[in-house]
């Protein structure tokens, strides 16, 4: 079955003024990137129009009343803090981003898509239930997450989330939940939006004691160090949760060339991390996977990264190879050190021996 790709213009209604960096440009580059690719509507990535999101799918993560508040602020084009505003098209744009992760969910159940890349607009993790920031209205993750376990039995979902920035919103929703697992990697809060979470102590609480994990990366973190920090964590963690999916929140912005962020990371750099996380999913559930796109703000490194991990959710095309900057040297040896304390952390929940 092929990998399905989830679009529609009405992403590019969603505005947030002049020189925002979460702009419409971003999907039209990538759109445009892998047409010229020849990589869509080929048998092997099938191109996708989703519906917009029923409301009681949202609101098993927002309450009416915050739902209620965003489609005023976007009938009102309001600004709702200093990185997060609406326009006339805002709230449309937005209910299609939380409605094309459910779509896909329901077409790989039914067995017409093996796995699924949600190319949307505005994205989600940083916004919580009652809170937009970050460029995030409404959380698609989050909202794909709790349908799914409230729709299959005895369901488990593993939300893996490599944006640059600190799924925050994500975190803050399902930190009570243990039926729904968060694992994020990201750029230190100390140097990064939104600085105050995100570190290796948040482990959840209540029932969700163990089913929160973070692991910081430093300023100037490459690849190597990247792919060995989701190497020893994704593969022990997915084989003891043994999720019924995988999603992930795919940011693009820790790419070297954004310029939002510090850390290193090359197109090649998502090739791999993507072929883990396929062959991980292959072994434990039956490779549904649904990434969801969430930052990623220069456009050539956008759309090369995008197309790197279409070629290998979808087994088609020539990867594009990049070489990341070198690293600082003190870098590994200190991730080495903090995986270490984070392993230890786990001990109560998860055996984690690599």
């Amino acid at each position: 079955m092929p990998t399905g790709l989830f679009y529609h213009p009405v992403f590019l209604q969603h505005e947030m003024g002049f020189s925002h960096p979460e702009r419409p440009e971003r999907l039209t580059a990538v759109m445009k990137f892998l047409e010229e690719k020849q990589i869509i509507d080929t048998g092997h990535v099938v191109l996708h129009t989703p519906s917009e999101v029923k409301l009681v799918d949202l609101e098993r993560v927002h309450p009416k009343d915050y739902i209620d508040l965003i489609s005023s602020a976007s009938a009102r084009e309001a600004r709702i803090d200093a990185d997060t505003r609406t326009s006339k098209g805002s709230y449309r744009a937005a209910i299609f981003a939380a409605g094309a992760g459910i779509q896909a969910w329901n077409e790989i159940r039914a067995g017409t898509l093996d796995n699924a890349f949600a190319l949307v607009r505005p994205p989600g993790h940083h916004a919580n239930s009652q809170t937009a920031r970050g460029f995030c209205l409404f959380n698609n993750i989050s909202i794909l997450a709790r349908y799914i376990t409230s729709t299959v039995p005895d369901s488990r979902v593993l939300i893996l989330d490599i944006d640059a920035h600190h799924g925050n919103g994500t975190q803050e929703i399902h930190y009570s939940e243990s039926d729904i697992l968060y694992l994020g990697l990201h750029q230190d809060g100390r140097t990064l939006y939104p600085g105050y979470s995100g570190y290796i102590d948040e482990l959840g609480e209540g029932n969700g004691k163990g089913y929160n994990i973070n692991l910081p990366l430093p300023p100037g973190t490459s690849d190597n160090s990247f792919l060995q920090g989701l190497s020893n964590l994704f593969p022990p963690i997915v084989d003891q949760f043994q999720p019924t999916a995988i999603l992930v929140s795919a940011g693009y912005d820790a790419h070297f060339r954004d310029y939002l962020t510090n850390l290193q990371f090359s197109a090649t750099a998502y090739l791999k991390a993507t072929q883990l996380i396929m062959e991980t999913a292959e072994k434990y559930c039956n490779g549904r996977v649904i990434m969801f796109l969430e930052g990623g703000y220069d456009l050539q490194a956008l759309s090369e990264s995008i197309y790197n991990t279409l070629v290998t959710m979808s087994c088609q095309g020539v990867p594009i190879p990049e070489e990341a900057p070198a690293e600082d040297p003190r870098i590994s040896p200190y991730l080495q050190k903090l995986l270490s304390e984070l392993k230890t952390l786990l001990k109560p929940w998860w055996n984690i021996s690599k």
